[in-house]
């Protein structure tokens, strides 16, 4: 976000309340969600733009984290994948006008520039310099699809619950994205 004009993007990750916080002179002010955040979605005002970012769930359930690795070995569980997945489902019955600028990860790193243009055109903003061209974001394709070559990975994927690789899929159907996996037909609910 820091690659558009008149923007300030608060440096940790916080809460949506911390805007209320920020006393600055730029006309567009952001955060990052905490990893709690999700929480409290349901709860975003109407007047707080929304950017939702998505990932392949087989890429989010096989990536680590820094801050995670000693104490597990995939940063996000199958539990807070879900509890994300729910929370945007709230949300989405909360305030069904609400508008949510859907942004894939893989669409970030694959056509970045047109994805800027895209959140342009949402927010009204104007580009300070191309996605593709940031210096301090290089964009990593070997981060996509690493459970596709990874044995090891595929083997927890495929050892998640039933009921869980079906709202899996159901994820998968909502954005696009290709179940590899067969599911059985159960309700997750």
């Amino acid at each position: 976000m820091r690659c558009f004009e008149d923007i300030f993007v608060h440096p940790p990750e916080a809460r949506y309340t911390m805007l209320d916080m920020l006393d600055r002179p730029e006309s567009n002010l952001v955060v990052k969600r905490d990893a709690r955040g999700f929480a409290h979605l349901a709860k975003l005002p109407p007047s707080i733009g929304l950017i939702y970012c998505v990932r392949h769930p087989f890429d989010t359930l096989t990536s680590s984290h820094p801050q995670t690795r000693n104490e597990r070995r995939f940063h996000v569980t199958p539990h807070r994948w879900l509890a994300e997945y729910d929370a945007l489902t709230r949300l989405k019955n909360a305030q069904p006008h609400r508008q949510i600028l859907i942004v894939r990860y893989e669409d970030m790193t694959g056509v970045p520039d047109a994805q800027q243009d895209k959140i342009a055109q949402s927010f009204g903003l104007t580009p300070r310099i191309r996605f593709s061209e940031d210096p301090d974001n290089p964009i990593r394709l070997a981060s996509l699809r690493k459970w596709e070559r990874n044995e090891e990975f595929r083997s927890y994927l495929g050892g998640l619950p039933p009921a869980f690789l079906v709202r899996v899929q159901r994820f998968c159907a909502e954005f696009g994205y290709d179940m590899p996996m067969s599911t059985p037909t159960v309700d997750a609910r």
